[in-house]
């Protein structure tokens, strides 16, 4: 791999499209000086332990241009003071403390273990364990882009001396060390004056350090030692200084002092200095701004920039004019570019580390580097010292299509619905990329506690739910065809009050197949469908799809999880969503392309997300891993109904903000009763996009709607997304295993119904459908095969047209008979219009009619509601009571042509069907007036019972409507093929047909 600058320009990229990595890296100019300054060459450096890269040297350079201008050292202990009038005592003070110091060499038992201390340093100053290394971790966008610094004990960047200017490095040299190009790493005359000051006073007066000694104090020495005045340390470190001067060349020696000073306000190192005092990078320097991060060293605490009291801003400006005098002084720069540069104001930046660039993204990001770099055998605080390079997967782009619509439709209807806030998902689903993520309005906006990012905070998410509902009762058999009464229905909860649910718009809406409820949203076939899918296998169904906001104690929720009634985040959702996207695979997301430590070695790679980099034997190489969760039959049906505009333009028109015109798209809206959530999520093979709306304290908004509140936002984002990035066109390939198939638009049927009106087309699976194996697959569960009823010998006959439609031989009933039937059911929801013909006296009933009719709800509750709902709308549904001798008065003589002894069957379950859990059982047992009763059973054979054995008890009651019979507890038994039969007792025993079903565990 090539190494290139964080921030360098490259194309955009995607997951899946385009290159991930650029090529060959831009260069960074070198600052050229003016003609006259010195001009610095290319030399080979010297090498150290760990063989730093090699390194510009400007040694003779500098030098030589001292020499020319006349710029030696003009005195020794002071300005005024001459050379000549003390130079025996001079060379004597030089000649013992060079003697001395050769003698403290040779017999103090410290100097080795010093120099091994100082080896030791320079060996490790790359290793990201040692606490003086530290450096700062910089976060980029997928397209490295900057977007984030993290530190602990201060920022750092280490970089080059190639990108350090000029004026830096002189700067530095004239107020700290104006001998540096020349000294052996002490500097003798200083020595010597501090020598006659500590011989006067009796301790440390004055300082003599040059810049090698000021970088052996910082590097070897403990914060303790440093700290001491006194002349033992001093002489260590002057002796260290000397030994670095002998290992290292003078353009290393200021490149790591220059990395390594501390400049005030947290930065260490200039390239950090200059972040925080001007907001630029230190190659960006000009001279003003140079000469007063030269100037901060020396003290840093009393000399702070950005401390707006008056006497310090004097004390920094008076400091930053000494460096130009000295500058000037020592012949780097002219006294007209001094001049020049303090008439220049100089502009600083704040302080703090911007947090403009998608907030809670990056927060969200940094947390999951925590987890991932725990997981991987790292200590979490390498990234606050660690020095790490991390792209994340962050589309600029998109985040500010995203934030820009939040930050317009929420204004749009603020004040009239009091909509404050609202947050945006967008993810990559091959991948998992987490691609933007807006989590409030403002994250500076704390009325609206916009530092909470309600994209991961947990709300309540509305009838977004019902997609994964419908999926679940799929994989229990149901199709995309399955007849749904939307009528009215209770459902009684011990300890609770009576659960009833009602539609959004307040209307019922009669017999509708999977496709409309799903497509318009509507709420009680949501409910009913829950009570068959089961609560339990719901929610191990949702953990399926990772997410794990929602407990896995059933008890803990109610038949309106399905509407809502459980918590869960806007994360969670949209990835749910994006497994559909996905044909039923599940991805974690995630917002890590590439780690790089500050050597640039790849510590972890996430779909060769890193643009550059070095490989190592602990680089760690990451992928999406899709784990099926979801029949890819099931999951494109599901994707199928939500794209389908027609479907759903009953309840939404066909122009709402879920249209996206020649951009195919599936989307689900959700509202919560009380008004506190809106949401959309909606998806396409490479772009799921989940948006929340509402205010986050919860309080309720006013009238608005999924469709008002959060569609608009949602269609911004992703029809704003397509158009400034050109994802493949958006498709949606049909699997193999399903088929078309032609079936009764039920909506428009209507009695008397001899035959079905219209017809439509729908999607089935080819067979049964594929579950999870419990090993992270899914297996084909055995074809059911249904063998023939054979037709009974008494009691009304049945004939499936097709699931949810029968036709059976009927007799109109006049308007006596009806209210003979009425006196003998007192409780029945409407007034009956037909009586089914028992079989046995089909042949003496002249006026007899076969019709077609529509299968009520198995829920005794709900089929009453479809009875009452069909009585005045006109659909057909089945009749409630087969005929009685009283009904057939005037037409046939009663009792001749065979007995009629007992009419019973079971409604719900439907053969076929597969089920988990303990199964309610609904169904039809009674005799005709004078023929006696004496009670019913519930039969089951298959996995333990290999004859037909009993359920519970029986039971003496009869029921001329369905209704609740038994209860099959199943939810310890083996998973396979079962059986009921339902039998009723009286004068003869009469057996029902028996009804097959595939058990199986909830949640596959």
């Amino acid at each position: 791999m090539t190494n290139h600058a964080p921030n360098e320009p490259t194309e955009p990229n995607m997951p899946g499209y385009g290159p991930t990595r650029p090529h060959d890296p831009h260069s960074i100019p070198t600052q050229i000086p003016p003609e006259g300054r010195p001009q610095f060459v290319q030399q080979a450096p010297q090498q150290y332990p760990g063989n730093p890269p090699a390194r510009p040297s400007r040694v003779s350079a500098a030098r030589n241009w001292r020499r020319q201008n006349g710029k030696q050292r003009k005195g020794c202990l002071n300005p005024n003071c001459l050379l000549g009038c003390f130079g025996v005592v001079g060379v004597f003070a030089i000649t013992s403390v060079i003697g001395l110091f050769f003698v403290y060499s040779a017999y103090s038992s410290r100097v080795e273990d010093r120099i091994g201390d100082l080896e030791r340093e320079l060996n490790n100053l790359d290793d990201p364990t040692n606490p003086t290394n530290f450096e700062t971790t910089y976060i980029y966008d997928r397209d490295g882009n900057q977007i984030y610094e993290v530190f602990g004990q201060g920022r750092r960047k280490r970089i080059g001396l190639d990108e350090i200017p000029d004026y830096m490095i002189w700067a530095t040299v004239s107020v700290e060390d104006d001998t540096f190009y020349d000294n052996i790493g002490v500097d003798i005359p200083s020595i010597m004056r501090s020598m006659r000051d500590y011989l006067r006073e009796g301790q440390v007066v004055s300082g003599a350090s040059t810049i090698s000694q000021q970088l052996v104090r910082n590097v070897v020495f403990d914060p303790e030692y440093r700290q001491e005045q006194t002349i033992s340390r001093k002489m260590d470190e002057a002796m260290l200084a000397i030994v670095l001067n002998r290992k290292l060349s003078k353009d290393e020696i200021m490149e790591l002092y220059l990395n390594q000073i501390y400049y005030g306000n947290l930065a260490y190192g200039v390239e950090a200095a200059s972040q925080v005092y001007f907001g630029k990078s230190a190659k960006e320097l000009n001279l003003n701004e140079a000469a007063l991060l030269a100037a901060l060293p020396q003290s840093p605490s009393l000399l702070d920039p950005l401390n707006p009291d008056p006497l310090v801003q004097q004390r920094v400006m008076e400091r930053q004019q000494l460096v130009l005098d000295l500058m000037v002084q020592e012949g780097y720069i002219t006294q007209q570019e001094a001049d020049d540069a303090k008439q220049q104001t100089l502009v600083f930046a704040s302080p703090d580390i911007p947090l403009d660039t998608a907030p809670h993204f990056v927060i969200y990001a940094q947390d999951e580097l925590e987890t991932l770099l725990t997981d991987l055998g790292y200590s979490p605080d390498l990234i606050n010292n660690g020095g790490l390079r991390v792209y994340t997967t962050l589309n600029q782009q998109f985040q500010q299509i995203a934030q820009d619509s939040v930050t317009r439709r929420v204004a749009e209807v603020r004040d009239a619905h009091d909509l404050t806030n609202s947050a945006v998902v967008v993810i990559h689903p091959p991948s998992g990329e987490i691609m933007a993520m807006v989590g409030s309005v403002d994250y500076n906006d704390d009325s609206i506690d916009g530092r909470v990012n309600v994209a991961i905070s947990l709300r309540q998410p509305g009838s977004t739910m019902k997609a994964f509902t419908y999926a679940a009762a799929m994989e229990q058999g149901w199709t995309a065809g399955t007849i749904i009464w939307d009528a009215p229905v209770q459902f009684g909860i011990p300890g609770q009050a009576t659960y009833v649910p009602a539609n959004y718009d307040g209307r019922f809406h009669g017999p509708q197949r999977v496709r409309d409820t799903l497509a318009n949203s509507y709420n009680i076939p949501a409910v009913m469908t829950l009570e068959k899918v089961g609560v339990d296998y719901l929610l191990q169904f949702m953990h399926r799809f990772g997410v794990e906001s929602l407990s896995q104690d059933a008890s803990q929720y109610g038949l309106s999880l399905t509407l809502g009634g459980g918590d869960i985040t806007l994360m969670e959702l949209t990835n749910g969503y994006a497994t559909f996207a996905r044909g039923g695979k599940y991805v974690k997301p995630t917002t890590i392309r590439c780690v790089l430590d500050k050597k640039g070695n790849i510590l972890y790679e996430y779909e060769e997300g890193c643009p550059s980099g070095t490989e190592t034997g602990n680089s760690i190489h990451n992928g999406p891993n899709p784990q099926p969760v979801l029949d890819e039959r099931i999951a494109f049906i599901i994707s199928d109904i939500l794209s389908d505009n027609n479907a759903r333009s009953p309840a939404f028109g066909s122009n709402s903000p879920l249209n996206t015109g020649n951009l195919l798209t599936s989307v689900k809206t959700g509202t919560t009763n009380d008004y506190k959530d809106n949401w959309t999520v909606g998806y396409t093979h490479d772009l799921a996009v989940g948006v929340w709306s509402g205010n986050s304290d919860s309080r309720p908004m006013r009238n608005i709607s999924g469709i008002q509140g959060a569609a608009p936002i949602w269609n911004d984002t992703m029809l704003g997304i397509y158009a400034a990035y050109s994802f493949p066109p958006s498709t949606l390939p049909v699997p193999g295993g399903v088929s078309q198939q032609r079936i009764c638009d039920v909506r428009q049927m209507r009695d008397p119904a001899f035959d079905c009106p219209a017809y439509r087309t729908e999607w089935y699976i080819d067979g049964a459908p594929y579950l999870p194996d419990g090993n992270g697959g899914l297996v084909p569960y055995p074809q059911n095969v249904i063998t023939p009823v054979p037709r009974s010998e008494f009691g009304p006959q049945l004939i499936e047209i097709e699931p949810g439609i029968v036709r059976v031989w009927v007799r109109p009933l006049s308007p006596d008979q009806q209210n003979i039937l009425m006196a003998q059911h007192p409780d029945a929801p409407a007034l009956p219009k037909y009586c089914m013909i028992p079989v046995e006296i089909l042949g003496q009933v002249p006026d007899a009619v076969e019709q077609a009719f529509i299968m009520p709800p198995g829920n005794t509750s709900a089929a009453r509601g479809a009875q009452t709902y069909a009585a005045s709308s006109g659909h057909p549904i089945l009749p409630m009571y087969a005929c009685i001798p009283e009904t057939l008065v005037a037409s046939a003589p009663v009792n001749s042509g065979g007995p009629w002894t007992a009419t019973g069957y079971i409604t719900s379950p439907a053969p076929g069907e597969v089920l988990s859990g303990n199964i309610p059982i609904y169904g039809v047992a009674f005799t005709p007036p004078g023929i006696n009763f004496v009670y019913y059973k519930i039969d089951v054979i298959g996995g333990p019972f290999t004859a037909w054995t009993t359920l519970g008890s029986t039971h003496p009651e009869q029921y001329t409507t369905p209704s609740y019979l038994e209860t099959f507890m199943a939810e310890a038994l083996p998973p396979g093929e079962y059986q009921l039969r339902l039998v009723v007792y009286g004068d003869q025993e009469y057996i029902s047909p028996s009804v097959p079903f595939i058990l199986t565990t909830p949640g596959g």
